[in-house]
């Protein structure tokens, strides 16, 4: 499986409100990395839609309970979750038919990647996606 489809990236560097990146394990805590992702991906221009059944907003932005409840189209489903959970967060996107997944890091282990690598959309992992966003 290779950690860094090129179909993803491609999603990526079309940066703007059409391009949708879905946040799973985005936080209200400013000091976590589920809060820093929402609020670097909302500065470059991208439709942020944060998803954590505990909150009603983050970053200033609604936060939905599931990936089935954000808006649609979703592009890219970002995932800042303990494995476990993102193995549940997996088996959601698969049953949506969402189109990718990127796992940043200590969201996966090998028994993650092992589903992901089953799953129907493209996975990205061994990368951040604030640095992969970081272009021209």
């Amino acid at each position: 499986m290779d950690p860094h489809p090129p179909e993803v990236l491609e999603i990526l560097r079309r940066r703007g409100p059409a391009t949708r990146i879905a946040v799973v394990g985005a936080s209200s805590d400013p000091s976590k990395y589920g809060n820093i992702i929402v609020r670097n991906l909302a500065a470059k221009g991208y439709t942020v839609l944060p998803v954590n059944p505990r909150e009603k907003e983050i970053a200033g932005l609604p936060a939905y309970p599931n990936l089935a409840a954000a808006p649609g189209p979703i592009q890219i489903v970002n995932v800042v979750t303990p494995p476990g959970v993102t193995r549940l967060v997996l088996e959601e996107a698969a049953r949506l038919g969402l189109p990718a997944v990127w796992l940043q890091d200590g969201s996966y282990d090998e028994a993650t990647l092992a589903v992901a690598a089953k799953a129907p959309f493209r996975t990205v992992y061994e990368a951040c996606i604030m640095v992969a966003s970081n272009f021209g």
